[in-house]
């Protein structure tokens, strides 16, 4: 399957503006030392950067946090993210949930794992600008 380009996709300014206020926050907390809420922010301006363009192309977006499946959505879409973007994603869907409920599944959020969220964050977000119009 060849690649999609489109051109003059203009995402959905409500999505964005939202998505932009997680990242700025995400990186706002890191800068706090609160590493957990880092994580999650870094999460939420992800999915909802790819849920934007999801709607954008095709007017509803899966009922999901998993940013694996909304990359699945977008690669079998034509959209093709390098193998970074997808590792990115995957690494970070866990914070979801894991960044939220203490508990037996708890992990440690240390300022390493709050950098790396916001650069995962920050890789899925300029790809998805790098095919649409924030």
């Amino acid at each position: 399957m060849q690649e999609v380009v489109v051109k003059n996709i203009k995402l959905l300014s409500d999505w964005i503006e939202k998505a932009d206020v997680f990242l700025v926050n995400a990186e706002r907390h890191f800068s706090e030392g609160i590493y957990w809420l880092t994580c999650f922010e870094a999460h939420q301006a992800s999915e909802l950067y790819l849920k934007s363009l999801i709607i954008t192309i095709t007017g509803s977006h899966p009922y999901t946090h998993d940013l694996g499946e909304l990359i699945d959505v977008l690669n079998a879409m034509g959209f093709k993210p390098s193998n970074d973007v997808i590792m990115s994603c995957e690494l970070l869907t866990p914070h979801y949930i894991l960044s939220r409920y203490p508990g037996k599944h708890s992990i440690k959020y240390t300022i390493d794992r709050g950098r790396r969220c916001v650069e995962y964050a920050k890789k899925i977000v300029e790809w998805v600008k790098s095919i649409a119009d924030p």
